[in-house]
């Protein structure tokens, strides 16, 4: 009886989930978009299709995203690496149309097709180099029938260059130790970006040795998006319980995707000094002999003038 149940309840998941599959379908042609060269404060009308194996009418919306370093060192334009900007593009995106509507073909595989078209509005800081953004589709269907949401999309890729001299460079200025949290020292790793465009996608590496050449920490720390010229700081976090006090060799390692940069310096350890905790020492009040004289002689006057009046 129990597996009866199961395979009935497995068939009708797969049922719905393939009828909502088909429903939220959808890609892009072309999948990869190249605008040409583009100059800083200048404009440029993008078109794609959107393309379905839907029998329904798909609503669908559009996002601007920035591109991923990772899929251009893979793709046909991995040559484009050492000249990239990883510079924030999703402002300069604007859509004439947003959702999209893909209406119905007159069958064959695709069953639904749409233009959609946004324009790309470079500002005047744009920097030199090849670019690169995505266009994140999230397809609704007309009618929600069901409870599960199953989307299956190919965002759009797009590139294009902005003439100029792009380098992608940078420099390690030092690592300094910082405070202290628990057993674990605070490194601070300053770098650098020395070339002419964004870098978006990096990493700081530190190994320290002791005398003897051996190694006694591996640290790594990240970040994102350093500017052209711009100084940034890299926290590293280093377990010192058993470590001893004293000077050790240091190799430092910032990678910024495309290349990376090394320095060898030290790094010196510090005992902590334990503050101890003033206590507050509360001293037995002591009434003044003068305070207690006085209240005896008031008391004998009072009692006398009393006297003297009662008689």
């Amino acid at each position: 009886m129990y597996k009866k149940f199961v395979i009935i309840i497995s068939l009708i998941l797969l049922i719905l989930i393939s009828s909502v599959n088909a429903q939220l379908t959808i890609g892009v042609s072309p999948p990869v978009l190249y605008l040409g060269e583009i100059e800083p404060g200048s404009s440029k009308i993008a078109r794609f299709n959107l393309i379905s194996t839907s029998s329904e009418v798909i609503l669908t919306y559009l996002t601007p995203m920035n591109g991923r370093l990772d899929w251009l060192k893979t793709s046909d334009y991995k040559y484009y690496t050492s000249n990239y900007s990883e510079q924030d593009v999703t402002p300069w995106i604007e859509f004439t149309k947003n959702p999209v509507e893909v209406k119905q073909t007159l069958g064959g595989t695709i069953k639904g097709a749409s233009e959609a078209t946004f324009i790309l509005k470079t500002p005047e800081n744009t920097e030199p180099g090849y670019h690169m953004g995505q266009i994140y589709l999230d397809p609704a269907g007309a009618t929600k029938r069901s409870m599960f949401n199953i989307k299956a999309t190919v965002p759009l890729i797009f590139i294009f260059k902005v003439p100029g001299k792009a380098i992608r460079s940078a420099r390690i200025i030092d690592v300094v130790p910082g405070d202290y949290s628990g057993n674990d020292l605070k490194l601070k790793m300053f770098v650098q970006n020395t070339g002419t465009v964004t870098l978006q996608t990096y990493k700081g590496m530190v190994d320290i040795f002791n005398g003897d050449g051996k190694r006694i920490g591996s640290l790594t720390g990240s970040g994102n998006s350093i500017k052209p010229g711009e100084m940034r700081v890299i926290n590293l976090l280093w377990s010192v319980k058993d470590i001893e006090e004293g000077v050790y060799d240091a190799s430092v390692i910032f990678d910024y995707s495309t290349g990376s940069v090394s320095k060898n310096t030290m790094i010196e350890v510090t005992k902590v000094s334990v503050i101890p905790i003033p206590k507050v020492v509360e001293e037995v009040y002591v009434l003044p002999w003068w305070i207690l004289v006085a209240v005896i002689v008031i008391f004998v006057i009072a009692y006398f003038i009393y006297r003297s009046l009662s008689s």
